[in-house]
């Protein structure tokens, strides 16, 4: 019987530390053993400002994960992580003359994948290095070139990369608990890991994470992300509207729009109305749900022009056949569906996390995409190292992707 191997994801957002550990069994299935949630402290729009608060927040939710199973099964973590200071370029590479017209070898891919390393200032480092196609002997649109004949091989790339300081911060905050970082996943793919289908990624689509901090938006053609950029607005910016509209205290309003938020009020009948709790002295209120959702209405317009600029700062000129996939947890405020189709046209669906069998009822919410997509990078993309390391000479995971090519054609020739 093979032996079982347990995967650790971990999101750290602005309003909430989330963790799953689960286990792959001899068969191949996967189960989950163990989730923590806890509260975020230390941490705005995807940035550690207090190590400790967000040494111990980590700490809690881990803990929670692990109530009902044996310690020391954590073995390490693919931690989430987000920010504008994230950005992405493409690059394209190749190599010429393949002696002898021979097929593309394991070292010649490799050397080919390691060459798609920008160069950076001492301040960046890489997080995701992604083939995005090759092009063999001028043939475009080539998935997979390992094993093929060829005299000339061109890749094109997508390349991630953070502010080290950044990056680092978050990796502290996790090691301090003697738990080791497998890998920093950026939240737009670990999102599409769980939500997209293969039909969007082939189609084009743009997958957007509204999270409580940030908005992540990555830009799906042809099977592989094409465009990735963070937007430093999130739902906690809709909270402060609502609070500074409403005259309320932030924790207040941030309840009022979890249980009565809408962001279309012509949706809300003109007669429906909400109660508003007394507080700091003053006696209950009742208003209008349609004034509620007014001020949470034009926040989330400003949201979705931000997000149709970036796609055409990308060089769209209109949205992939896929659509916009939302997901996060402000993905599951009311009426935001309908207002996106309004505004923009063209397919959307808000999209909850899939690709586990027996998913915990309470991970199957927006909320929870990119850290269930995060634990299925993990188990996808298992001993490919730490790619927050940004050495040139540190390149297991590029050693990984290449085995793994070579591995599939192989499969494929068999």
């Amino acid at each position: 019987m093979a032996k079982e191997l347990f995967y650790t994801a971990l999101d750290i957002g602005s309003n909430k530390v989330s963790s799953i550990v689960a286990r792959v069994g001899s068969e191949g299935e996967l189960k989950v053993l163990g989730t923590g949630l806890s509260a975020s402290h230390g941490i705005q729009k995807g940035q550690i400002e207090s190590i400790e608060e967000a040494t111990e927040s980590v700490r809690c939710s881990l803990d929670e994960s692990q109530r009902y199973i044996a310690r020391g099964l954590i073995s390490g973590v693919y931690a989430v992580v987000s920010g504008s200071h994230i950005s992405s370029i493409n690059t394209k590479n190749s190599i010429q003359n393949v002696p002898d017209v021979g097929a593309v070898t394991p070292n010649q891919l490799h050397k080919l994948i390691q060459s798609a390393y920008p160069g950076l200032d001492n301040d960046k480092e890489i997080l995701h290095i992604i083939p995005i196609q090759y092009e063999v002997d001028g043939l475009p649109g080539v998935r997979n070139p390992a094993g093929l004949h060829a005299k000339e091989v061109q890749v094109e790339s997508h390349v991630l990369m953070g502010d080290k300081s950044i990056l680092r911060n978050t990796v502290t905050a996790i090691e301090k608990n003697k738990i080791p970082v497998n890998s920093l996943v950026m939240q737009s793919l670990a999102s599409a890991e769980a939500t997209l289908t293969a039909d969007e990624r082939e189609m084009g689509a743009v997958l957007v994470d509204l999270g409580s901090g940030t908005t992540d938006l990555c830009i799906f053609m042809h099977g592989n992300p094409w465009y990735s950029t963070v937007i430093p607005v999130g739902g906690n910016q809709i909270t402060r509207d609502l609070a500074v509209a409403a005259k309320l205290p932030y924790h207040l309003a941030e309840e009022l729009k979890i249980k009565w938020g809408h962001v279309l009020p012509e949706l809300i009948r003109s007669d429906q109305e909400v109660v508003i709790p007394g507080h700091q002295g003053k006696p209950k209120n009742i208003i209008s749900r349609r004034s509620l959702a007014e001020p949470m209405h034009m926040r989330m317009l400003e949201v979705i022009k931000l997000i149709m600029l970036k796609i055409t700062q990308s060089g769209l000129r209109q949205l992939p056949t896929g659509g916009l996939i939302l997901t996060g947890g402000t993905a599951e405020i009311a009426g935001l569906k309908e207002l996106v189709e309004k505004t923009v046209g063209g397919p959307v669906r808000i999209a909850y996390p899939n690709g586990i069998a027996g998913l915990p009822s309470q991970l199957r919410k927006p909320a929870y995409s990119a850290s269930v997509g995060a634990l299925l990078w993990g188990i996808k993309h298992q001993g490919e190292g730490r790619r927050y390391q940004s050495t040139p000479k540190n390149l297991w995971n590029y050693q990984s992707l290449v085995k793994r090519l070579v591995r599939n054609k192989q499969e494929i020739t068999n």
